[in-house]
């Protein structure tokens, strides 16, 4: 299904008649130029008259962020009384965080550190081994996978129902991005499909999310637009000149520029230098182009490090949140029961391996670093949002982004009192530095559902819900 055309390009708006005013744009303007499109960010002139300078109160946004193979529960987990533990709800200051989550610390005053959500539909439940594709297929689904040779059948996932129901407001209805590509066709986990646990955004019982793990081709489908056919053609032929996607649209950006305030000039200043930035990353994985050097003497394009990869999917969901190109994003750290090998933190074993530590000092002390890892990289899309602009605020102000994983303790395979962490903008109607407890077994599609309701999505029943969570 084709995205609905919302945006308009400075040029249409010139023409556009005496109903489009000079001193203001919609919040759909683009840049066009030789079959590319940019987005741009919000600008005061996108304001309304006599409105204040901030998005409009509809522009919320959710992004889960999961983490494969459970976290060292005993640096993630503050301490919580039995008793508490049966009650249906506590609430506490988070006076401190975890070890785990200290990198955090500046966002403290938004985060929610939740504990007592379970996944009752990653167990087992007849169903035998296969803790790991489970619990990647239900995290947002809350329904059992089906376990069979070449066959799949799941549901509709928290994020695409967000997607189906408010995703036409913006270009793209939602991201599912990921650091591992996922397959769709193969078993990989006790007999699941592999597609169980190399996604967790599910458009249908039997169609995941096209997932992206090529953070060039992100980049395309946000911010270059076009036929997709066209684009390749594009593609090549900026790669062959060595020429900046906003190359393409200089004329129409100078003429954008006439229109504008002074303040407005800076930020689309600011943001096409941080464009830039990303495209350089993108197409030079860093290094600069030298052009007397022949092409016979490049290397062959290493593997980013994790933290290089994470924070180029970060920054993209970044940029996507400021242009208004989507509001709804899942990305996945690395596939459930991901083997990925760690040697920036001394990690000797490959991450699954590892996650069965036995309670090995040794191992629980590489897990830890591991999960850091992940965290950091968390933080860091976190402080990114609340560092961009948007309108008199900050991105993360109307956004809610959640850290998780389907698994507790990969050495029991868990999936109950999971790790949860949300870290909410002060416009979302959440209010952070809380740590809050549940009863047991509590579902986490209930805390799905509160998360939708505050898009604007009808909390009807989703997976094993109960009813809408408690963040009061």
């Amino acid at each position: 299904m084709s995205e609905p055309r919302t945006d308009r390009s400075i040029e249409e708006l010139a023409g556009a008649g005496p109903q489009v005013s000079r001193s203001r744009l919609p919040r759909r303007a683009v840049l066009r130029g030789a079959g590319t499109l940019v987005a741009l960010p919000w600008l005061e002139a996108m304001a309304s008259a006599g409105a204040p300078s901030s998005s409009a109160p509809s522009t919320r946004r959710l992004v889960y962020v999961y983490a494969p193979n459970g976290v060292h529960v005993g640096q993630w987990r503050l301490p919580v009384g039995e008793d508490a533990r049966d009650r249906a709800r506590t609430a506490e200051p988070l006076d401190e965080l975890p070890p785990l989550l200290a990198p955090l610390g500046e966002v403290r005053r938004n985060l929610l550190l939740l504990r007592g959500l379970t996944q009752d539909k990653a167990r087992a439940n007849g169903d035998g081994p296969g803790d790991h594709a489970r619990a990647a297929a239900a995290y947002l689904t809350g329904i059992q996978p089906l376990k069979t040779e070449g066959q799949v059948r799941l549901g509709e996932s928290a994020d695409q129902r967000a997607a189906r129901l408010i995703g036409g407001r913006t270009r793209v209805r939602a991201l599912a991005l990921g650091l591992e590509a996922g397959r769709q066709s193969g078993q990989c986990d006790s007999g699941y499909a592999c597609a169980y646990s190399g996604h967790i955004s599910w458009q249908s019982a039997t169609t995941p999310a096209a997932k992206e793990s090529d953070p060039q081709r992100v980049f395309d489908r946000l911010f270059r637009g076009g036929d997709p056919g066209r684009s390749a053609e594009a593609r090549e032929r900026r790669a062959n000149e060595r020429r900046s996607v906003l190359d393409f649209v200089r004329e129409e950006s100078r003429r954008l520029e006439r229109r504008l305030s002074a303040a407005d000039r800076a930020r689309v200043d600011e943001y096409e230098t941080g464009l830039r930035e990303l495209e350089r990353q993108l197409s030079f994985n860093g290094a600069a182009h030298v052009g007397d050097v022949p092409d016979s003497a490049r290397p062959e394009r290493g593997r980013p490090g994790f933290a290089e990869q994470a924070d180029l999917m970060g920054a993209l969901i970044r940029l996507a949140f400021e242009t208004d190109v989507t509001r709804i994003a899942t990305l996945m750290l690395g596939n459930e029961g991901s083997s990925r090998r760690y040697p920036e933190v001394g990690a000797r074993e490959g991450h699954h391996a590892l996650s069965h530590h036995k309670g090995d000092p040794e191992k629980l002390t590489q897990i830890a670093a591991i999960n850091r890892l992940h965290m950091e990289a968390f933080a860091r899309l976190v402080i990114g949002l609340e560092r961009a602009k948007d309108g008199g605020g900050s991105l993360l102000d109307r956004s809610t982004v959640v850290f998780g994983s389907g698994i507790a303790d990969g050495n029991r395979h868990d999936h109950h009192d999971l790790p949860v962490a949300v870290v909410a903008g002060k416009e979302t109607g959440l209010r952070g530095g809380r740590a809050l407890s549940y009863g047991r077994n509590t579902p986490l599609n209930n805390l799905h559902l509160a998360l939708l309701e505050r898009l604007g999505v009808e909390a009807s029943p989703l997976g094993d819900s109960t009813g809408v969570l408690s963040l009061s």
